[in-house]
């Protein structure tokens, strides 16, 4: 939405007239592009801006003049102000004598009178500028000039990359950024600390101006409401085609959403997500599926941890999120009457969403085997559809993202809440949603990227305004792992997921300090899985994950978590749901063969591992060693790897991860097209 305050602005363009050395010739004409695209353009009025140039006596930019008027910027400034300064002239650098730069100098700008007066540190502008703003005013700063990628010492720093469709968002370490404001400060730079921005020469009609300030008008006046991720990819763009080797650079002081308007005053209010119903109280449901395929063979296919899973995240939802038992279904394969089969999941989902409306909370847990199998929709870059596979597989077959994203995604209206967690392998996108964020090996960098097949898939449909957040174990292309009984912590053998969530959560945890605790504590332990992070709208990571929801300019949030407390006692399987809901009845199929051949195989399991003839302790997809002094445990491997001592139990159901009818017993193998480990 437009600014509804007072709009000030500094524009300041040196071009070192009369100075021996380094004078410019279209930084003065860049100060006047800046004026005129201000008041043309976003509402500024000509007497709400002070310009600064060095060919006019009463308004050169000496270093007096230049910190006065930054002063006069953000004298006063209140909420809803959108303040703006602008510079074009030399930038440069100075060694750093407080010790906050990786690189040893601070980055400056240069007055005209700097041989006499000195230059205008990052330290010092980000003193006057950046710490006295209050909350809620907006302050934009454009600096063409070289050496100015961190000139006002922001601590977020958005790196475009190559394919200028993904980016990385780096943060600096706590203690190289002193007194963070609470404002939205936004800095776009001509170039990164350690490049110089290029002047363009005049050319007969054309006058002398900075390339950085050229790329800038050419592609805001295109799109007046685009978007920072826009803005910034065609200026890019725009430079490389031009032959400038100059890389524009983004930072904020807070975590910025890419796809929101560069100019405040060009967005467009945001619709507001509807409010509940009056005398409706909202309503919360929760599912938790953990499936350990009990009809399998350990190292073939069977899991041991996902029903424990299961029973952490049970723990979770009541102390941690304040779900309710009689607000929790939960499906796990060691029950006759909560069978995870197909019809019965797809029936939960459906339970999970009917009747939702605006101020609801949903929440989907699973742990249990993902796969991958043949994309018949076009809508997969690699031609295959992430899924997750039901206790009945093998004759019900799989539950592909596509109808996830249906079931789930889909079926969730506008002023909905809801969470998805995947402890399972190729998870990455099991629901499709478009905007994902991965967190950097080294915990100091955050992936951002819009995925393609949000574009096929919403072509000409509305999108859903929902807040779904989806934390799933692992990318796309891997595996996620089982940590075996005793280690990590672990009593039960349990998903390393699951474990790392378990160990991360808190209950003000923002979601950028969750993705990092858990890759942190995966990659501690040796587990190469890398947790994601997906959205069905641009994730606000600095956001607490309960309770989340999207910061968006303009946008009023969803009503806050209810901190009730849980209800004390069990509620049995069917009891109503608050609204009179009933939970369904997860006993749609006849399972008694299922449960019956379940048995027979655990009691034959526990006879071999008697006789010394069982196979190592079933682990899901990856075994892992203790954690504690000592040397490292080997780097995990592959469950199944061994080979298979017993053939299968006389009637059980046969699966597509067992060995061929006749052929001689094999380990599992990754390279068939059968569901991977969970």
């Amino acid at each position: 939405a437009p600014s509804s305050g007072r709009k000030r602005a500094v524009t300041v363009g040196i071009n070192y007239i009369g100075h021996r050395q380094g004078c410019l010739s279209g930084c003065i004409n860049d100060s006047d592009t800046f004026i005129g695209l201000l008041t043309t353009n976003f509402n500024f009025a000509v007497t709400d801006i002070r310009q600064l140039r060095d060919d006019h006596p009463q308004r050169l930019p000496t270093r007096k003049n230049m910190t006065a008027a930054l002063n006069w910027l953000v004298n006063g400034a209140r909420a809803g102000d959108h303040l703006f300064f602008h510079y074009s002239g030399h930038g440069s650098q100075e060694r750093d004598t407080n010790h906050d730069e990786m690189d040893g100098h601070d980055e400056t700008l240069v007055p005209c009178d700097y041989q006499t007066a000195g230059m205008l540190s990052d330290d010092e502008l980000r003193q006057i500028l950046v710490v006295r703003l209050p909350k809620g005013v907006r302050l934009t700063v454009v600096l063409d000039c070289c050496h100015s990628g961190t000139a006002l010492d922001l601590p977020y720093k958005v790196q475009m990359h190559s394919d200028n469709s993904t980016a990385s968002v780096k943060k600096k370490g706590a203690g190289r950024v002193a007194n963070i404001s609470e404002a939205d400060v936004v800095m776009l730079s001509g170039c990164m600390d350690t490049q110089t921005s290029a002047d363009i020469g005049s050319s007969g009609a054309e006058a002398a101006a900075g390339a950085m300030t050229t790329a800038f008008k050419v592609c805001i006046t295109k799109r007046l409401d685009c978007s920072y991720h826009w803005l910034l990819s065609e200026m890019r763009r725009y430079l490389k085609s031009r032959g400038f080797p100059q890389v524009p650079q983004l930072s904020a002081e807070h975590y910025l959403n890419l796809e929101e308007c560069f100019m405040p005053e060009a967005a467009k209010a945001p619709p507001a997500p509807p409010a509940p119903p009056p005398g409706r109280q909202p309503v919360r449901k929760a599912l938790t599926v953990g499936i350990n395929y009990l009809t399998l063979y350990p190292g073939h296919g069977r899991l041991a941890g996902c029903i424990n899973d299961s029973e952490t995240m049970l723990g979770i939802l009541k102390d941690t999120f304040h779900f309710k038992e009689n607000e929790i279904l939960r499906l796990r394969d060691d029950r006759s009457n909560a069978m995870p089969t197909r019809a019965n999941m797809t029936k939960a989902f459906r339970w999970l969403t009917e009747g939702a409306q605006a101020g609801d909370e949903m929440f989907f847990h699973y742990s249990g085997h993902g796969g991958q199998q043949r994309d018949t929709t076009g809508d997969e870059a690699d031609g295959q559809d992430e899924t997750i596979i039901p206790c009945d597989f093998q004759t019900e077959g799989q539950i592909p993202d596509d109808e996830l994203h249906e079931a789930l995604v889909n079926k969730v209206p506008p002023g909905c809440r809801m969470w998805v967690i995947l402890d399972c392998c190729h998870s990455g996108s099991a629901l499709d949603l478009p905007f994902r964020v991965i967190a950097s090996p080294d915990g100091k960098a955050l992936h951002v990227s819009r995925s393609a097949k949000a574009d096929h898939r919403h072509r000409g449909e509305p999108q859903a305004t929902a807040e779904i957040i989806m934390l799933s174990g692992c990318k796309d292309t891997q595996t996620s792992a089982d940590v075996s009984a005793g280690s990590l912590g672990a009593t039960k053998a349990a998903g390393a997921m699951t474990t790392a969530l378990r160990h991360a959560m808190t209950p003000t945890i923002s979601c950028e300090d969750l993705l990092h605790k858990m890759r942190t504590f995966l990659k501690r332990n040796r587990f190469e899985q890398v947790p994601q992070m997906s959205s069905q709208q641009f994730l606000s990571l600095d956001s607490p994950f309960i309770g989340y929801t999207q910061k968006r300019r303009g946008k009023r949030d969803l009503p806050a978590l209810a901190l009730t407390l849980p209800a004390p006692g069990p509620a049995p399987m069917g009891a109503p749901m608050p609204g009179g809901r009933p939970t369904p009845n997860a006993s749609v199929l006849d399972h008694d063969k299922y449960v019956m051949a379940s048995r027979i195989n655990k009691l034959e399991e526990e006879i071999a591992n008697l006789r010394g003839q069982g196979s190592q302790q079933p682990g899901g997809h990856f075994e892992q060693g203790h954690l504690g002094p000592g040397p490292m445990p080997p780097p995990p491997t592959l469950y199944g790897d061994s080979p298979w001592v017993n053939g299968p139990m006389p009637g059980a159901p046969l699966s597509p991860m067992m060995m061929q009818q006749g052929a001689a017993p094999l380990p599992f193998h990754y390279a068939s097209p059968t569901p991977g480990y969970g």
